[in-house]
């Protein structure tokens, strides 16, 4: 297995992390080796706590020199930074997780590294759950990562840009489940049955839409509900009130926001 070193300990790192164990970790005859960097303190030691495979290092370029594969997990305003002087070789492979850095700038910040893809992974990575995006195809990573999620792999970065300014509903998500849980509370039903049925409920739905794609069929909506029943009431209504265009309008502010930001100056430190 390569040697794989992250460059910034935040929570990503732990879910990404977390998730490598649960997919590649045990008693295997080729066990991971995990580097991190000591940032930050309390997630790394509690990484290297748990798992005997992973090393905490006081210094980043002893990350990079001692890795076959290093993440870039920091803040893309801490790009120039962190990797400063970094002992990046020919031979490694270096994954961006930096949200709305494009390959091309990473690529000229860690050469001589001639491999480096993008990644876009979600907390739920953690779990062995969600989506993964990764621009462009790249055997190792996609070998590590194909256990961890639903890996989606694309030769068109604008997809990888696309799909993160999708996840903006992310939030919005669990909005809406914990107003569901409150209406039912309002209602008498003890808070810790309302929110595991509100919870469950929305899990069922995620496998049953996800199960429509292996099995080659389009998910309709009205499949879900029965002619004048509560489902069909509670969706013409939203209709009606426009709420699923709103919900188009949020994800391009989303992206606007996104590509304002992209064209601003990061503030010196």
């Amino acid at each position: 297995m390569p040697r794989l070193g992250f460059i910034g300990t935040g929570a990503l790192t732990a879910a990404v992390v977390h998730g490598l164990e649960a997919a590649h970790g045990g008693a295997t005859a080729d066990p991971l080796e995990i580097r991190l960097t000591r940032r930050s303190e309390e997630r790394s030691r509690a990484l290297a706590g748990a798992y005997s495979n992973v090393t905490v290092l006081d210094r980043a370029a002893d990350v990079v020199a001692e890795s076959d594969i290093v993440f870039l997990a920091i803040r893309p305003t801490q790009l120039d930074d962190a990797l400063a002087g970094l002992p990046f070789r020919p031979d490694q492979i270096v994954v961006s997780f930096l949200a709305g850095v494009p390959l091309a700038v990473v690529r000229e910040k860690v050469a001589p590294v001639a491999r480096v893809v993008r990644i876009n992974p979600l907390p739920p990575i953690r779990f062995r759950k969600g989506p993964i995006m990764m621009v462009p195809a790249e055997p190792v990573v996609e070998a590590l990562f194909r256990d961890l999620g639903d890996l989606i792999v694309s030769d068109r970065e604008a997809d990888l840009v696309a799909i993160a300014n999708g996840s903006a509903v992310m939030s919005s998500h669990f909005r809406l489940q914990n107003t569901v849980i409150a209406w039912l509370e309002r209602r008498g039903m003890a808070s810790e049955p309302a929110t595991l049925y509100v919870r469950s409920l929305f899990a069922g739905l995620a496998e049953v839409g996800l199960a429509s794609i292996r099995d080659g069929e389009p998910l309709d909506p009205t499949h879900h509900e029965t002619k004048g029943g509560l489902n069909e009431r509670a969706r013409t209504h939203l209709e009606s009130v426009g709420w699923f265009d709103e919900a188009v309008r949020a994800l391009d502010l989303a992206e606007a926001h996104k590509l304002t930001r992209a064209e601003t100056p990061a503030p010196k430190p």
